[in-house]
């Protein structure tokens, strides 16, 4: 006969083993040393982990475009430099490159919902506006004229559930972006009129 369901017991396992396994390497019970106060602050500051993924991504994808265009290599500390300059809350693009090439952008770190096969309705929404920004503009953003630009949408890779919810994503575009969103492939030729999604690990 398995043991009643402990609410407390669980939440204690649960919480010292992710601070054991992924964090001290200790194990503790550090539930039981924290107040209510404690776990406040730790929530307050996990609010940031969003914006860490999201920084991190953005280098990636630094590397990844200077992999491919020498004029990025050759100033990428310029643009590393931008990356670190931007509040996250900033509502610009998450990355501008002007010069011998002209690149915009947007840096997703969605993950499927319910760890599923496709984007939430918020998580959708906030997809096809940042591909609308990537074609048409943003009123804040007057260094590049988008119609000059390359353009990405980066996503995290979180694995089959990132491609899949990404297809599901292109198949149902509203009819003003269909024919202008693809998956990135290294063979295929650039267009300054398409949003092209690259998926970075």
């Amino acid at each position: 006969m398995s043991d009643p369901y402990h609410r407390e017991s669980e939440l204690k396992e649960r919480f010292n083993r992710f601070v054991t396994d992924k964090i001290t390497g200790n194990s503790e019970d550090y539930y039981s040393k924290l107040s209510i106060e404690d776990f406040e602050d730790i929530k307050t500051t996990l609010r940031d982990i969003h914006n860490i993924i999201t920084y991190r991504t953005t280098v990636r994808f630094i590397e990844w475009v200077s992999e491919r265009f020498p004029y990025v290599r050759e100033n990428y500390q310029v643009y590393l430099d931008q990356v670190l300059n931007i509040k996250p809350s900033d509502n610009g693009y998450d990355l501008v490159v002007t010069g011998d090439i002209n690149v915009l952008a947007e840096i997703k770190c969605n993950k499927p919902i319910n760890n599923g096969f496709k984007f939430g309705a918020q998580q959708k929404t906030g997809l096809i506006k940042d591909i609308t920004g990537l074609l048409e503009g943003k009123s804040k953003v007057k260094s590049v004229n988008p119609a000059e630009a390359l353009k990405f949408l980066v996503i995290y890779d979180f694995g089959d559930h990132t491609l899949l919810a990404v297809q599901h994503l292109i198949k149902n575009l509203p009819a003003y972006l269909k024919g202008k969103v693809f998956l990135y492939k290294e063979e295929i030729a650039l267009d300054k009129d398409k949003v092209y999604i690259v998926f970075i690990k």
